[in-house]
């Protein structure tokens, strides 16, 4: 894996001229907007200021309504400008390639970026992380390839249920609630399994109490696993179709890969083994690889972020010692 020094190296010789370039882009952008917010604010000021001096005389419903359409056809001019005038229609685009594709190839050459593709829905659902059903599933920002001997995939994504109210009056209202937003990985980990193993959070604790609800999970067709691991016991609950093949998975030394993993990192994780594949979901609260007008794509402190963003689901590879063939497939 290459280190920071290298990207610093890479990033000074090969990206920060184009950035350069990119973020002129970005400022121009960030200074017409402003322009036309303040243009706005200054218009619907000026009409305010007009209608108390001039218009609450006249004290009429129509001349109430004139002003209510002039400020209504200033805000619509003013959406206008920000959506045509003030927009770079291909800054998002240009950014996605000149950063995150060029983070991508950097760190391997044998990995392709595909800035609209995502991970499928079915391999969310396959991963038997998440059961709550799925009513709108949408991502971006697919990397897929090979680190050394294993196939990868990950993108960020987000699942959703509704919920469906209707009040007193009759009135229907429709709420959207997130199961997952984040990264989501796959790894052929080259070993097929008969059954399922999911490894959670552990948001109970420990204790017998956290231990008699962990095990009433009745959602689930697999059955709380104990394994006698107090670190990894301390972050991860584990469910398995088979007590003994789940054992078998979760080797000691697994274990602790995995506890290193989340306790380096910090973000909520989840991981299951189905088939012959691992899965790995990484919670994230905010979006990634997106850029902000507000921030200067020049800083390396910047793209480092992203850097670190693509390195830590690749890390996860080198991290659980997946290229280590202990197994063959069947």
């Amino acid at each position: 894996m290459k280190t920071i020094d290298e990207f610093k190296t890479y990033f000074d010789a090969q990206m920060y001229p184009d950035l350069l370039v990119l973020d002129a882009r970005r400022k121009k952008v960030l200074t017409r907007s402003t322009w036309v917010v303040l243009i706005t604010l200054g218009l619907l000021a000026l009409l305010i200021a007009i209608y108390h001096t001039i218009g609450m005389s006249a004290a009429a419903e129509t001349s109430i309504t004139i002003y209510v359409i002039v400020a209504v056809l200033i805000l619509i001019v003013a959406g206008v400008s920000l959506g045509s005038w003030a927009r770079d229609k291909t800054f998002y685009s240009d950014f996605k390639a000149q950063v995150i594709e060029r983070i991508v190839n950097f760190i391997s050459p044998d990995l392709v970026y595909e800035p609209k593709n995502f991970v499928g829905s079915d391999s969310f659902e396959r991963s038997r992380i998440f059961l709550k059903s799925v009513d709108r599933y949408k991502g971006d920002d697919m990397v897929r390839g090979k680190i050394d001997k294993t196939q990868i995939w990950f993108s960020e994504v987000k699942a959703e249920y509704k919920t469906t109210t209707t009040d007193s009056k009759g009135n229907r209202k429709t709420s959207w609630h997130t199961i997952f937003k984040g990264m989501f990985f796959i790894a052929d980990f080259n070993k097929h399994f008969q059954t399922s193993t999911v490894v959670l959070p552990n948001r109970l604790g420990k204790g017998f109490l956290a231990d008699f609800f962990n095990k009433m999970n009745l959602a689930r067709k697999e059955k709380h696993v104990r394994l006698e691991d107090p670190d990894f016991n301390k972050h991860f609950v584990v469910y398995g179709e088979d007590q003994v093949e789940a054992r078998y998975v979760l080797s000691t030394s697994l274990m602790k890969r995995i506890t290193d993993f989340r306790e380096r990192h910090g973000n909520p994780l989840y991981v299951s083994f189905v088939n012959s594949f691992l899965y790995v979901a990484i919670n994230y609260k905010r979006d990634l690889f997106e850029p902000s007008y507000f921030k200067k794509l020049t800083n390396f402190l910047l793209v480092k972020g992203f850097y670190e963003d693509i390195y830590l689901a690749i890390s996860i590879v080198e991290e659980l010692n997946l290229n280590n063939r202990i197994w063959t497939k069947q």
